[in-house]
């Protein structure tokens, strides 16, 4: 851990990924300045190393990595520290409740702040960004608590920032909660695919072979709707795109910038059947019905549809909608009514 100029730590880690282009002679130089000193090290010492570092890399074509190494150690995070607090309404019912941060530059958390009234301990609470939760079943405080980032974690521009409680005891409260983050000087912005509504232009670009593709898609804004397969014990998602045979070759998480569709193929699993499943993710109320088609692969390698569904979704976060049975060998296809609860 390395003091910085503005009194916070920083961590130094993954000196391999800076190094690996180096000799062994500079990785000697760094692990044997940090072998018994780490996390103990100090700026003095680092500045030390660096010197050695660079009376080995003498020739131009090391210029590039120089920087590289001094922005690593060096970098500093530039901005303003900044505290947005929300007061959270929750209703005496068993659901969860969700509030989202977001901000017009990129941001790094520092830290976060959680009370409530009426405290009981079955609830719970998380924070996610892009799916991922960075604080996950935490167990609420009868007296409140402050979660402090050791290292900031960077969220890109206009990235949600979600907080959700999960109110497991049904009781009312009020949750009060402080995100701590600084405000940084960019606004990341991450490359989209061309926009494309053409099926079979994004079939042809599936990369493992396949016998059944289903594809959704739904109306421009900021909802996240996930499509779900599942045949027999195995489940594709989001967070598990592939599983015996059968692939989420797309998930997208809006269609602010793109309409681009979710895609998901299955190749074999003969003598089994398909069942799709649709979650509005983010509980972002649609307008218009959800468009599912599900397409078989013909004897000429073209797709050939079987079936197109319209689906009013329900913004519910807390299931998976039923849409379909699909009969892998005879393409027969039902509907579903059944939901699954995720929550």
């Amino acid at each position: 851990m390395v003091p910085n100029s503005d009194g916070l730590p920083k961590y130094v880690v993954n000196f391999e990924e800076l190094t690996e282009p180096l000799k062994n002679e500079l990785l000697d130089i760094i692990v044997g300045e940090l072998k018994y000193k780490y996390p103990q090290v100090n700026t003095h010492c680092i500045e030390s190393i660096m010197e050695n570092i660079i009376s080995k890399l003498p020739a131009n074509q090391y210029e590039d990595l120089k920087k590289k190494i001094y922005d690593f150690v060096y970098k500093k995070i530039e901005g303003i520290q900044k505290v947005e607090g929300a007061l959270l309404d929750i209703p005496p019912i068993v659901k969860s409740t969700k509030y989202d941060f977001i901000y017009e530059k990129d941001v790094f958390l520092t830290g976060l702040h959680v009370d409530q009234s009426g405290w009981k301990k079955e609830d719970l609470y998380h924070l996610e960004i892009n799916k991922k939760k960075i604080i996950k079943n935490a167990a609420t405080k009868e007296v409140g608590e402050h979660k402090h980032f050791n290292t900031y974690y960077k969220v890109n521009a206009n990235t949600p920032i979600s907080f959700i409680f999960e109110n497991n005891s049904g009781n009312s409260r009020e949750t009060m909660i402080d995100l701590e983050y600084i405000e940084g000087v960019e606004t990341t912005i991450i490359p989209q695919p061309p926009p494309v509504s053409d099926d079979e232009y994004w079939m042809d670009m599936i990369k493992n072979p396949w016998d059944i593709t289903v594809v959704v898609n739904w109306e421009s804004g900021n909802a996240d709707v996930d499509l779900h397969g599942f045949i027999g014990n195995n489940h594709v998602s989001f967070a598990n795109k592939v599983s015996n045979g059968m692939y989420l070759n797309w998930d997208y998480t809006q269609h602010s910038d793109n309409t681009n569709p979710e895609i998901l193929s299955v190749d074999m699993n003969h003598g089994k059947s398909l069942e799709i499943h649709l979650r509005n993710y983010n509980g972002v109320v649609l307008n218009d019905p959800v468009s599912v088609k599900i397409y078989n692969k013909t004897a000429t390698g073209k797709p050939k549809l079987l079936k197109e569904y319209n689906v009013k979704l329900h913004n519910d976060t807390r299931y998976l909608y039923g849409v379909c049975t699909i009969e892998i060998d005879t393409f027969t296809i039902s509907d579903l009514k059944s939901n699954i609860t995720v929550l």
